[in-house]
């Protein structure tokens, strides 16, 4: 699953860009045409409807390794990824095709991802994301299920005859569906409810939805940073990684000497 991170940290880094280029452009505060919007944010577009079902891949991914783990590591890496991403790329194209069918020179108030989409194409774009996010959580709740499972058949085993290496994969599948969890939560809680936020906001007078639709992109601005922070707190070798990449800054690079200093002095004692 580290891969299939990767591959959303890199989608979340373009939205994360994309944003910049919009605040730059002043796309967020000025009047424009759907069609001239759609063309200002169409990359920020793909990469915002390619990172919302790679989730559902990232919970098919620890399915399979949980249901059928020796087969899934006998997988070859390139291919299996390929195989993942392509419901996600197909979906991501798909979508901007058929926006590109239906956008018309309507006129926007601002110009954002949610609105450059014609209206009924951004209803069943909004169906089926949240389907893809429905499924997701319903794998993540069958693979805990059977993680479970495993781990009373696995201290069963323990008790009868020591077998470690059982035991340290059941943990390694535990600690994956947890950070998985927290990835869906966060996302759950942060783009899905800006979403529905917009929708909402399209009910309202025009000068509440101006001021909804402008600032509602800092509901979803911690989507696009949480494979950072959730890598970085579940794991202490992410933690050591990015704190020594930010060891331009004085703060962190007082505590990236502290720790290697630490660590010299349990090697010592070793």
């Amino acid at each position: 699953m580290g891969c299939l991170i990767m591959i959303s940290t890199i989608a979340h880094t373009i939205c994360l860009v994309s944003e910049l280029i919009c605040v730059k452009l002043k796309l967020r505060f000025t009047q424009t045409h759907r069609d001239e919007c759609f063309r200002s944010v169409v990359v920020y577009m793909f990469a915002v409807l390619f990172q919302s079902t790679l989730f559902l891949m990232m919970a098919i991914d620890l399915f399979l390794a949980v249901i059928m783990p020796i087969r899934h590591k006998l997988w070859r890496r390139g291919p299996y990824l390929f195989v993942l991403c392509i419901p996600p790329l197909l979906f991501s194209c798909f979508a901007l095709f058929i926006e590109e069918i239906y956008i018309n020179h309507d006129d926007l108030l601002i110009c954002t991802v949610t609105l450059a989409a014609p209206p009924t194409v951004r209803f069943w774009g909004t169906l089926v994301t949240f389907s893809t996010i429905f499924l997701a959580v319903t794998l993540i709740f069958i693979t805990a299920f059977k993680v479970h499972v495993n781990e009373r058949e696995s201290a069963r085993r323990i008790l009868r005859h020591s077998n470690s290496i059982t035991s340290n994969t059941k943990c390694s599948d535990a600690k994956l569906l947890k950070s998985l969890s927290t990835l869906m939560f966060v996302f759950i809680c942060s783009w899905s409810l800006s979403i529905l936020l917009s929708h909402v906001s399209l009910y309202f007078t025009k000068s509440i939805a101006y001021e909804i639709q402008k600032y509602n992109i800092l509901l979803s601005l911690p989507t696009f940073c949480q494979n950072f922070f959730v890598t970085g707190l579940r794991s202490p070798r992410y933690a050591k990684a990015y704190a020594e990449q930010l060891s331009f800054l004085p703060f962190v690079s007082q505590r990236v000497a502290q720790f290697r200093q630490n660590s010299s002095v349990k090697s010592a004692f070793v």
